[in-house]
């Protein structure tokens, strides 16, 4: 995970919620587009290419099937403005999230005044799913080298408790080891400190009044217009 330089993790928070307004705002094909063309160069400009790309592999296919089903249910334009908007909407939170580490998201969100419980279960939770997702895929390789077909279509359905009877297991036995190490140091005690101490700089405070002034006026201009 790449950190974005000198950024505090709430400046980067109120950016994404200013851009995640400003996208459901757009209703023409060209503006989404610019957009959607601004964020790739977001993604290309802070290094996450390789990463992106990778991204891109299972997203290019949910948004076909999106399209395609947007399209028989209204029209072509709609499906096309929808599918834009679901791309931008993925590429931004892709940004987010692969320049904002777990820890650092916590902190961020309890700085902010939400309580510590809700913060950790939400950072937890961005650590534990890909490494779930990893387990399932080395499980998914055991399988098959024993000679369990998991490779998809309908014979899947009859072999997937193969695959979610250990997924299952390894998950109950990484819950049951994290609420050891939690209560081994004490979770939930009173007067609880932190070693990383946030604070918001210059670049922050640009940042964070730059998206605001930003989404202000692009609000104002669609009032207008």
């Amino acid at each position: 995970m790449k950190e974005a330089p000198r950024l505090d993790p709430r400046s980067k928070l109120i950016g994404i919620l200013c851009a995640i307004v400003i996208v459901m705002t757009l209703r023409s094909c060209l503006t989404l587009a610019l957009c959607v063309t601004g964020l790739t160069g977001a993604v290309f400009l802070l290094s996450l290419g390789r990463q992106w790309l990778l991204f891109l592999k299972g997203l290019l296919f949910a948004l076909g099937t999106f399209l395609g089903i947007a399209w028989v249910a209204f029209d072509l334009q709609t499906a096309l403005i929808a599918s834009l908007r679901l791309f931008a909407l993925s590429t931004a939170f892709f940004i987010f999230f692969q320049t904002t580490s777990p820890h650092s998201l916590s902190n961020g969100l309890v700085k902010m005044g939400i309580p510590y419980a809700f913060a950790f279960v939400l950072s937890a939770s961005m650590e534990m799913v890909p490494m779930l997702v990893r387990r399932a895929s080395r499980i998914r390789d055991a399988q098959r080298a024993r000679g369990i077909p998991l490779d998809g279509g309908i014979r899947l359905v009859r072999y997937l408790p193969a695959l979610l009877g250990p997924l299952l297991v390894q998950g109950f036995k990484l819950a049951d080891e994290l609420a050891e190490a939690m209560e081994a140091r004490g979770f939930g005690a009173p007067g609880r400190r932190s070693r990383v101490e946030l604070r918001f700089r210059w670049i922050d405070w640009l940042v964070s009044g730059g998206s605001v002034i930003a989404l202000f006026a692009f609000l104002v201009f669609m009032g207008a217009g």
